[in-house]
């Protein structure tokens, strides 16, 4: 459930843009008088700043995936119709390369913003399979609204209808992170350190002994590499 600012904020936008996906947020941004540059030099990933009375989005030149840059813009939105009254406003910024210009707060409410924007429940879920999720469901909910497949694996799974998935990303075998739309999915029952060899593993799998923490039986078991060492792995079953 979104809260009413972001609602109101994703109103605002809709008031004078289609919503139709992908979502063009560079047309958001020129609606808004907002201008766009990337490649620029950088301590963070953008910035919403003010010069000469101009909004501009400045994007780290370190940031070359085009999805990424989408979020990111998107994400700068956020804080331009959420939070330009408050401690992020163009009439209070001089230095760019201030730390700490937004609170933990305000940036949570930017990266749901963005996802709303983006990715809304409202549509993902018109995409989400009655069975358990597979990349393949994935892949088509990342070209539909053009974003990464890691980030629609994310937002998928919150949404999941058959609540027996659990998504994790292994960086060099190791745990970063995980998503699970089991409600009682905890941290002891997700291995830090994965159990099976994803270089080697196929695409798709059925498992069994390798996620006995997670769950009974045989699992069904999906891994795709995003990029380097970093693996998700898509699970599903019987769970604990």
């Amino acid at each position: 459930m979104i809260s009413e600012n972001i609602s109101n904020a994703i109103e605002i936008v809709s008031s004078f843009i289609e919503r139709r996906f992908p979502v063009d947020v560079e047309c958001i941004c020129s609606e808004l008088g907002i201008t766009i540059k990337d490649n620029q030099s950088l301590d963070k990933d953008g910035y919403l700043i003010c010069q000469n009375g101009k909004k501009i989005i400045l994007i780290s030149n370190r940031i070359t995936n085009r999805h990424r840059k989408r979020f990111i813009i998107a994400h700068e939105l956020g804080h331009f119709l959420l939070h330009r009254d408050k401690l992020y406003s163009c009439d209070h910024i001089s230095d760019i390369t201030q730390e700490n210009i937004n609170s933990q707060a305000q940036e949570k409410e930017a990266n749901a913003f963005a996802n709303e924007l983006l990715i809304p429940q409202t549509e993902l879920k018109k995409h989400i399979p009655i069975a358990p999720l597979t990349f393949s469901a994935i892949f088509d909910i990342a070209r539909v609204f053009d974003i990464s497949v890691t980030h629609a694996a994310m937002q998928a799974i919150t949404v999941s209808n058959a609540e027996s998935e659990v998504l994790i990303c292994y960086d060099n075998h190791f745990r970063k992170w995980y998503l699970s739309a089991h409600r009682y999915t905890f941290p002891r029952m997700v291995p830090m350190k994965c159990p099976v060899d994803l270089p080697s593993v196929a695409a798709a799998t059925d498992i069994t002994g390798a996620w006995t923490e997670l769950y009974y039986g045989s699992v069904h078991q999906e891994v795709f590499c995003p990029y380097g060492n970093q693996y998700l792995v898509l699970l599903s079953g019987n769970h604990r």
